[in-house]
């Protein structure tokens, strides 16, 4: 890899976790670059104290890829030395990201979308790329979203947890001026981010008439188990998402299971991974 545009860091070198990730979202951008592939980096170290508090730590680098280039990107990275840790339809209920792994450069999420903006074809990326705005991370320019987008991204990130304290959230309504939420709310129809905005901020009753209402009641509140299933059920497309729904509810995520135990799993831990969960549906 020595045309990266910084040089690799060495396998268990001890580099600090946020320079290693910064050389990451630098190491993204120019095999984008060397691939023709349109990026935007998003979240952590990308947006910074720009949009993030102060002193704010991530664990992984985030890249949101032009839909029709995605295959390109995965092949360039694995090819580089990059492994899958999880799929994208194992990665979340969104199925929205890649997890990958470099023992040099560390973690990160390949999104082929946002959960909440836009839909899950990647239909507001051109919208996004449009507006983009380039900082240096690791001195190497990147792409990122606009200054606003940048904001939206942070909020509609924040529906997907049921805490009832946001950190992020917070931060952006004690540091921006009531014409830089308008801004926001402003851009948020033209990105199809209205029920994930809302969900984020306490407004989703708005939205109680709306097919996907549900969905983002059951990831950003503390809902019952079955009323989770119910939601990605009725959000599913056409009778074969509906399968693979019920289908999810039998199997086992191995890969999120490899990652908790560190390993890939034995089928004993695999059956007691099964048979658990019907433990938590009993409570």
């Amino acid at each position: 890899m020595s045309d990266n545009p910084a040089s690799s860091p060495s396998e268990g070198t001890d580099m600090p976790l946020p320079i290693r990730m910064q050389l990451s979202h630098a190491y993204f951008q120019h095999l984008a670059e060397r691939n023709h592939i349109d990026v935007l980096h998003i979240k952590g170290y990308a947006f910074a104290e720009e949009v993030y508090y102060s002193g704010r730590n991530s664990t992984d680098v985030d890249i949101l890829v032009r839909p029709e280039h995605l295959d390109r990107l995965v092949d360039a990275a694995l090819a580089d030395g990059w492994e899958i840790m999880a799929h994208f339809e194992t990665g979340s209920i969104f199925e929205h990201a890649m997890t990958l792994y470099h023992g040099s450069w560390g973690l990160a999420d390949i999104h082929r979308y946002f959960p909440g903006i836009g839909d899950a074809q990647g239909s507001v990326f051109e919208m996004l790329w449009q507006k983009r705005r380039i900082r240096e991370i690791a001195h190497y320019p990147c792409f990122l979203p606009s200054l606003v987008d940048s904001r939206i991204f942070v909020v509609v990130h924040g529906a997907r947890s049921a805490a009832q304290i946001n950190s992020d959230i917070n931060h952006l309504h004690s540091s921006l001026t009531s014409a830089d939420w308008q801004a926001m709310r402003d851009r948020v129809p033209e990105l199809g981010a209205e029920l994930a905005f809302a969900a984020a901020l306490g407004e989703l009753e708005q939205f109680n008439k709306h097919p996907d209402y549900l969905l983002w009641k059951s990831v950003s509140e503390e809902t019952p188990i079955h009323l989770k299933w119910r939601a990605r059920f009725k959000h599913a497309q056409g009778l074969r998402g509906k399968a693979r729904v019920l289908l999810s509810i039998l199997r086992v995520n191995r890969d999120h299971l490899a990652m908790e135990l560190g390993h890939q799993p034995s089928p004993q831990e695999i059956r007691e991974k099964f048979f658990s969960r019907f433990r938590v549906w009993e409570k």
